[in-house]
This record gives structure tokens, C-alpha cells and sequence, in this order.
């Protein structure tokens, strides 16, 4: 499992350098996707934890929800910011009228690291075995 948990954190350390990238060319609508993702991999590695694999965002989104904010593990905060970035990323991604101002952006990004933190952390302070 442990194998997975690195890869899973690589793909998030990636998205969120990527997002970085898109900011410094203002490429706001990108750097949507790109700041979802990152989030969207570390919940992915934390449901890992607890031996749940969806592919789904909707399932993750909600499973994450219940087993890591509403038991205290994971802070109020951090659902509102998978949920802000989920209906950024939908509409930068689907809604071919969706604008991002670039401080929206920031907003976004500012948020994806916040979450990649907290869930370095949550590693830091509960390490997988092999």
C-alpha cells in the first residue's frame, strides 16, 4: 500500500505544480483543473487508508466527507475547500461562458496547497507500514 500512497502524493505534488505553472502564465481556467486535481489526488490517498478505491468524484467527495471531516480528522475548512474547487474546476472545465479572474485563481491555488499540507501532515502524524 505503500507504493500506492507515494504515488498517489507524487500525482498531487504534480498537479499542484502544474497549477503553480498555469498561474505564473495566467492561464486561470487551467489552473482550475489543475488545483481540483491535486486536491482530489490526496483524498484519493486517504481513502486509500481506510481500503476504499473510487474513480468517482462524487463517491470520493462524499466518502471523504464522512470519514475524514465529519469524525474531527480533517477540519470543517478543508470539506468547503474540496467543495469550492469541485464547482471551479465543473465550470472552468464545462461551462464554455465560465470566466476565472485571476484572483479567483490565486484563491484556488491557495486552496490546493492548504489541502496538500493538511494532508502531508495527516501522514506525518499517522504513517502507513508496509
Amino acid at each position: 500500500m505503500k507504493k500506492q500512497i507515494i504515488r498517489f502524493l507524487d500525482h498531487a505534488d504534480s498537479a499542484l505544480e502544474d497549477a503553480i505553472y498555469l498561474y505564473e502564465g495566467g492561464r486561470s481556467l487551467a489552473l482550475a483543473n489543475r488545483a481540483y486535481y491535486a486536491i482530489f489526488y490526496c483524498i484519493c490517498v486517504l481513502l486509500l487508508t481506510e481500503n476504499i478505491v473510487t474513480k468517482k468524484h462524487e463517491g470520493a467527495r462524499v466518502k471523504f466527507h464522512q470519514l475524514f471531516v465529519k469524525t474531527g480528522r480533517f477540519p470543517i475548512e478543508a470539506g468547503k475547500i474540496l467543495e469550492r474547487n469541485f464547482e471551479a474546476r465543473q465550470s472552468a472545465d464545462y461551462d464554455m461562458e465560465s470566466e476565472l479572474e485571476l484572483d479567483e485563481a490565486v484563491n484556488l491555488l491557495n486552496d490546493a496547497r492548504e489541502f496538500h499540507s493538511l494532508t502531508l501532515a495527516y501522514f506525518a502524524e499517522n504513517p502507513v507500514e508496509e
